[in-house]
């Protein structure tokens, strides 16, 4: 009698089979899309907040204040229109400040002012939430498990002719 050595093609299946189900449930532990889908979300804040500054620049060149220390231009309304509070931003030569009343103002975004230290007791309704001290605002995604090293960074501008500081940090994403 000769003897066969081999797998059946049964045998051969259950493994493949087995090798599935280990690959689909070992996946996402190698894969961190949450991380890579904050680290994106950050950047697009950050175009977000060069865009909008260049926009109030732009208005309070038409207005003739971006050499000024402290001013305000309307986001809403041409150079020379008045406006209301809440079109009101609030600039630090030309560019929004660092404020509740200057950048967050000019992105026009529901956010929840919140310790980014904190950010596990910000309103979770909207998705960004955000410290506003001394000229910097950290703006941070409400779901970040880390807002101190997941966030973006707005520095107002430091004088005539300085551009505003944006810096993303991606350590606690």
């Amino acid at each position: 009698m000769k003897r066969q050595s081999g797998f059946t093609l049964i045998e051969l299946v259950v493994v493949i089979v087995i090798l599935g189900i280990l690959a689909a449930t070992a996946a996402p532990k190698f894969m961190n899309l949450q991380s890579d889908a904050r680290i994106s979300a950050l950047n697009g804040m950050k175009a977000s907040l060069k865009s909008a500054s260049a926009m109030i620049y732009s208005k309070a060149i038409l207005a003739g204040r971006e050499k000024l220390d402290s001013s305000d231009v309307c986001s809403n309304a041409g150079a020379t229109a008045t406006c209301d509070a809440t079109e009101s931003v609030k600039i630090v030569y030309g560019y929004p400040a660092g404020t509740a009343a200057g950048i967050v103002a000019t992105l026009q975004d529901e956010m929840t002012e919140c310790k980014k230290a904190k950010s596990t007791e910000c309103d979770k309704t909207n998705d960004w939430g955000y410290e506003a001290s001394d000229g910097t605002v950290y703006i941070f995604s409400t779901s970040a498990p880390d807002a101190t090293n997941c966030n973006v960074t707005y520095v107002e501008s430091a004088g005539d002719g300085k551009n505003p500081t944006i810096t993303v940090v991606t350590d606690g994403c």
